[in-house]
């Protein structure tokens, strides 16, 4: 088995895994939202129990607990990628399929603005980093398969990759969405007419 130590990996060539990794998040987001209304009740009753000790914490402690939170998923998804892509597949479903099921059950009850107004402020920076994650994982994932077969594969180059658009580009990405997260989203939840809730 021959591994090539290359660092010849571009940005092109992640194309085809962010187009899978945003595909799979959006089917079962799409499935998510679909189930039946006791299975994204029980979601969300899971979810609550979960988070509710948070409801106690001071917003910096919170605005730590988000960043280590998302930080630790998206490291998790690109290193463990090396176990065949699997890990990353298994992230990118359960989070598309949760969220799907949890502005099911809520939609109904607070409406879908005040539901957009939690999502949107820091959702369009965090989801796409997580996807990035994702994909960068699978990348990994299929180098790795590559070495197991015995076919040339650069699943260190890749990991080394994954790991440099993490340090340079995602911690400080998910940085920026756990303060607008903590910070901002609260202020635009009230504007919709909700109450103050925090969906992670």
């Amino acid at each position: 088995m021959i591994e090539v130590n290359s660092q010849n990996y571009s940005e092109k060539r992640l194309k085809p895994y962010l187009l899978i990794a945003t595909v799979l998040f959006v089917a079962l987001f799409i499935s998510g939202f679909n189930s039946d209304l006791e299975s994204a009740s029980a979601a969300l009753e899971e979810l609550e129990q979960l988070f509710e000790p948070l409801g106690n914490l001071g917003p910096f402690v919170l605005f730590l607990i988000i960043f280590l939170n998302n930080t630790i998923k998206a490291l998790g998804a690109i290193v463990m990628g090396i176990v065949l892509g699997i890990p990353p597949l298994v992230f990118v479903v359960f989070n598309g399929f949760i969220i799907g099921a949890i502005v099911s059950a809520l939609g109904s009850a607070v409406g879908y603005g005040v539901i957009a107004a939690s999502l949107v402020p820091h959702g369009i920076i965090e989801i796409p980093v997580l996807l990035l994650s994702t994909a960068l994982g699978l990348s990994v994932g299929l180098e790795s398969l590559k070495f197991l077969i015995g076919r040339k594969s650069m699943v260190r180059a890749q990991l080394r990759y994954g790991l440099k658009i993490y340090l340079k580009w995602i911690l400080v990405s998910l940085l920026i969405a756990a303060i607008i997260e903590v910070f901002v989203t609260p202020y635009f939840i009230v504007l919709a007419g909700g109450e103050t809730i925090l969906i992670q």
